[in-house]
């Protein structure tokens, strides 16, 4: 039996939140910092500059590039980086621009996760004015075949909450928009918002099913990387 593998130790992993929320961004440290593997340094970032959340379609794209622009500011210093938006803007950029480290979006953490549960899942955020990008981004991680819909429900009290809390209202309000997609045979759910990091083990427990925290999802996926390349050399476009 081949040996355990482990994460090599002093390991940074850093996460970015491309929006000017630091409650936000304390909210995603919260999420990733009980899945940190023995020795690794965790570093928040908040944007300087943009939306406290994005909220619309068209906010997506300035979101993406001051994701490129944080990482790559900050590249030298971390060993893996982790998006942190739900809708993991700015990844195909960052993952090329940052090879050969680990680069992880959120949402496709945790579609990835999802799909180990069953064959089909479900995806919960908040404002119908979201949910077709959130269609087209499973689509375009390849998840499509999987998702057996979109429930996003309005909330805006979840924007404003402590970095810790879980607020009833909110949580009544997510447990009702996604069950007609639970009973219609969702074997899990993908949680996609970086203002409910926090609020999976509740639903979870309400629902009776899984439910998938993106950046917890990443943080451990980021750690089994790092674990199962350790003394392996850096991967490149083409095999020798």
């Amino acid at each position: 039996m081949a040996p355990a593998a482990h994460t090599p130790p002093g390991r940074r992993l850093l996460l970015v939140n491309p929006n000017t929320s630091a409650t936000i961004t304390e909210r995603l440290a919260l999420s990733a910092r009980p899945h940190l593997p023995a020795g690794t340094t965790l570093t928040a970032l908040t944007a300087t500059e943009g939306p406290a959340a994005v909220r619309s379609p068209d906010q997506l794209a300035a979101a993406g590039a001051r994701v490129l622009a944080m990482a790559q500011a900050h590249q030298a210093d971390h060993d893996a980086v982790i998006v942190g938006i739900s809708l993991d803007c700015g990844l195909a950029a960052t993952r090329a621009a940052l090879a050969p480290r680990p680069v992880l979006g959120m949402t496709e953490a945790a579609c990835l996760m999802a799909s180990l549960s069953g064959p089909r899942f479900a995806l919960l955020t908040l404002g119908a004015a979201m949910a077709d990008s959130y269609r087209d981004h499973v689509q375009a991680l390849g998840f499509g075949p999987r998702l057996l819909g979109v429930a996003a429900p309005e909330a805006p009290e979840a924007f404003g909450a402590p970095a810790a809390a879980v607020l009833p209202p909110v949580l009544d309000t997510l447990t009702e928009a996604v069950r007609p997609l639970c009973a219609a045979g969702a074997h899990s759910v993908v949680l996609a918002g970086a203002v409910l990091c926090g609020y999976a083990p509740a639903l979870s427990e309400r629902l009776g099913l899984p439910v998938f925290d993106g950046v917890a999802c990443a943080t451990r996926l980021v750690h089994t990387h790092w674990a199962l390349t350790a003394g392996q050399p850096a991967s490149s476009p083409a095999c020798a």
